[in-house]
């Protein structure tokens, strides 16, 4: 572009009735600024408001006389012929005549570059100078970073894929300019996402499919009409299991070894970490079930059926009780939503609402936003009075004051989780609680008014929540920084967090393996405890890195956030499937270390939760990683590929069949599964690029071709019953050449429509939008 053409400027107006300007006759203002009355009395600010038409110059814009000026954009940088276009546009200095807002919703961007523009703009209107300033002082827009322009130029034409435009927002004011612009948040349609949130992994993946055009599966293949079936299988699958609205609360349950077993699972996997109930009371509770007469009060009922619902996740490896815990789950929604809110603000009613939560993201329950009814949640326990510290309120009972610290300690705890899971920002401070951490006490001590707390290094059933909540201050830091809306935090600030992350992990292990158990006992954490917390930290660690993953292919400053990125995935995924074969060599030393029935593997393969979503995460970032090491090998004999990594792609396509086989309808997950292991294996064949894209073709179809067969058997005679009406909705919503690919469609975690069961459905969705 010439150096003497000036940006191309429009004047975007709203169209209002004139009216006349107030004016006193007698004054005999000349309608000047100042007027003539203004300088006689020597008024420093003219009163007179101002109202001039446009003029011939806006009718050059192609606007009516009765348009008014109130924005101006910066469009693009072709030259005008007339320079008169720029009157209309200078602004006074008490910025009265233009409103210097931008009018485009923050929801959908245009370009990378317009927050930078509208910025200046809106600075220009705060000191005065015309816009004709802004248009001499940059003769051209802002050059892209060379980061930005593939991702923007291969999600403007993958609307097939997307199933509408993702926006990637990055930081337009970098201090130094040759740093990569950072993606700081992600849009799409009406939802806005932190770093934290897994689909900004998914930019690492644009040479992928660009490499593979993926269209191809549209054009030349079958893949699509099976999907649709799948689709259609998925629908009724559902409408099998979920019971109808409203589900009135009733007092059936289980056989008691059943629901003696889905405790234990509960216990075991949960409230280790998450201390909810009290023990002692709660079996007490329990057992009185089973006696002759009993009739139990409703609430009680309420409050066990959401224990069994969590712990049906891993109460076998096929997810067999998955509908009665949905039924369990709505008949809980339908009880909690009654009415009753002041006879219910007690410790049970909390205890409740907590297990609710908890149930519906490990059941996959679909409906609100888990994160959303989290902040409900904290909103309700500071009515409560949770957030204050028990000795600012009334003397209570040791039970009472200890309840009340550990239950504030587990809202604190499901709040951060769910905000680091749904990329949404925490909205909790330090300073909005004093509430100390609870007490290292055993459940039975709450009993007595006498008892003394032990000391924190005695193993109890609080030392692994005590432990926790030592390492929350750093956790909380991590996780506002990645999503708080004004986070634009340095490189520096991001090796603070890791480095205060690190320490509050390392004082975490002193702690959890100092517990030495006395002879004659057991007490002390178990492996699966062990596991469940380094899998927590080992999240906050990937999330704080990922960020950096792709500038770290081209800078080398940021080669330690690529790495540690990439050995806190392989640790998640090790907690989650320690079975897999990247871990072999230390089976064989330690047989004993995984039991046969693995609860963490079970609830990261079948529950649709935080464990199967982090894990999918971790297998996501890994094979990003490996994709990267193999497009960077410029040998001349190709070195073999990373055994650890190789081995987490595909045992992560064998998990995801296996959760199709337990029940999960989603069939995207394993198809994408498969067709990252066919390109990263035909990069390591080193096949011709014209090549990879058949490997692509034949690995989705004969996935899908798979999971179709699976679906019609959990299906079964409901499906040959209804085939010819499935065989109508088909089409409903979908393009029989393009099925949604929606890669950002809500799930039962934070999903905004119903429809959407699984956390992994925002690249994977099965539902028609």
């Amino acid at each position: 572009m010439p150096m003497d053409q000036s940006p191309k400027t429009l004047v975007v107006g709203i169209e209002r009735r004139r009216r006349r300007p107030p004016m006193k006759r007698k004054l005999r203002c000349n309608r000047q600024r100042p007027c003539s009355n203004c300088i006689r009395s020597k008024t420093d600010t003219c009163v007179y408001e101002n109202h001039h038409r446009l003029g011939d110059q806006v009718l050059a814009a192609g606007q009516s006389p009765a348009h008014s000026q109130i924005g101006v954009f910066l469009l693009d940088s072709r030259p005008h012929s007339d320079s008169s276009l720029d009157e209309p546009l200078a602004m006074r200095h008490d910025g009265s005549s233009l409103a210097c807002k931008s009018l485009m919703s923050p929801l959908t961007p245009r370009s990378q570059d317009e927050p930078a523009i509208n910025s200046s703009i809106s600075e220009a209107g705060k000191s005065g100078p015309p816009v004709r300033a802004l248009s001499q002082s940059a003769p051209g827009p802002p050059q892209p970073s060379p980061d930005t322009t593939p991702d923007s130029d291969f999600l403007s034409s993958a609307c097939h894929l997307t199933g509408g435009a993702i926006h990637f927002h990055r930081d337009s004011n970098l201090a130094d300019s040759t740093s990569p612009a950072l993606v700081r948040s992600v849009t799409h349609k009406t939802r806005f996402f932190g770093q934290s949130h897994w689909i900004n992994i998914f930019q690492i993946f644009r040479g992928m499919f660009v490499m593979n055009e993926i269209h191809l599966l549209e054009s030349k293949s079958n893949i699509f009409p099976i999907l649709i079936k799948c689709k259609s299988l998925a629908r009724i699958i559902k409408a099998n299991r979920n019971p109808t609205w409203p589900t009135i609360p009733t007092r059936e349950l289980p056989e008691k070894p059943i629901c003696d077993k889905l405790i234990d699972c509960y216990l075991k996997t949960t409230e280790s970490t998450s201390r909810i109930l009290h023990l002692p009371s709660f079996k007490r509770a329990y057992e009185e079930l089973w006696e002759p007469g009993a009739y139990p009060d409703i609430a009680f009922i309420v409050h066990l059926k959401l224990v069994l619902a969590i712990g049906a996740g891993s109460y076998d490896d096929r997810f067999s009780l998955r509908p009665s815990a949905i039924r369990w789950v709505y008949e809980a929604q339908t009880w909690i939503s009654e009415p009753e809110f002041k006879a219910r603000l007690g410790i049970q009613f909390i205890q409740t609402h907590i297990l609710l939560l908890l149930a519906r993201e490990s059941v996959g329950v679909a409906g609100d936003s888990v994160w959303v009814s989290a902040g409900d949640l904290v909103r309700r326990a500071m009515q409560m009075g949770l957030h204050r510290d028990p000795h600012h309120l009334p003397k209570r009972s040791l039970f009472a004051t200890e309840m009340h610290r550990r239950l504030w300690n587990t809202i604190l705890e499901v709040l951060l989780k769910m905000s680091l899971t749904s990329g949404s920002p925490p909205l909790i401070r330090l300073d909005d609680f004093d509430t100390e951490p609870p007490g290292n006490f055993d459940d039975e001590q709450l009993m007595s008014e006498s008892s003394v707390r032990k000391h924190e290094s005695e193993y109890t059933g609080m030392s692994i929540a005590i432990a926790l909540r030592k390492a929350f201050p750093a956790r909380l830091a991590v996780t506002k920084f990645l999503n708080d809306l004004a986070s634009c935090g340095t490189y520096e600030r991001t090796l603070e967090l890791d480095a205060e992350l690190r320490s509050a992990y390392k004082t975490l292990c002193r702690t959890l393996r100092g517990f030495k158990p006395l002879p004659g006992e057991t007490s002390g954490p178990s492996a699966l405890d062990l596991r469940i917390v380094d899998f927590i930290m080992q999240r906050h660690t990937s999330a704080l890195h990922t960020p950096y993953l792709i500038p770290a292919l081209h800078q080398t400053r940021f080669a330690v956030s690529r790495k540690l990125a990439v050995e806190a995935a392989l640790k998640t995924w090790f907690a989650a499937y320690p079975s897999s074969s990247i871990m072999s060599p230390h089976h064989h030393q330690d047989a004993s270390a995984v039991p046969h029935e693995d609860l963490l593997s079970r609830l990261a393969c079948c529950g649709p939760g935080f464990y199967r979503t982090v894990a999918l995460q971790a297998s996501l970032l890994i094979a990003a990683e490996l994709d990267n090491q193999l497009r960077e090998e410029q040998g001349l004999v190709p070195s073999p590929p990373r055994a650890d990594l190789l081995a987490v792609i595909r045992g992560s396509k064998e998990w995801c069949l296996r959760a199709i086989k337990a029940g999960e309808t989603n069939v995207k997950c394993y198809l994408v599964n498969c067709l990252v292991v066919a390109h990263l294996e035909g990069l390591m064949q080193g096949l011709d690029p014209q090549e990879i894209p058949a490997l692509f073709v034949k690995a989705a179809e004969e996935s899908v071709e798979t999971c179709r067969r699976i679906l019609e058997d959990h299906a079964g005679e409901s499906w040959e019953d209804q085939a010819t009406e499935s065989g109508e909705d088909m089409g409903m919503g979908v393009r029989p050449q393009s099925p949604d690919w929606d890669f950002l469609v809500s799930d039962a975690m934070f999903a905004y429509n119903a429809g959407a069961t699984e956390p992994m459905n925002w690249i994977f969705s099965d539902g028609v939008r």
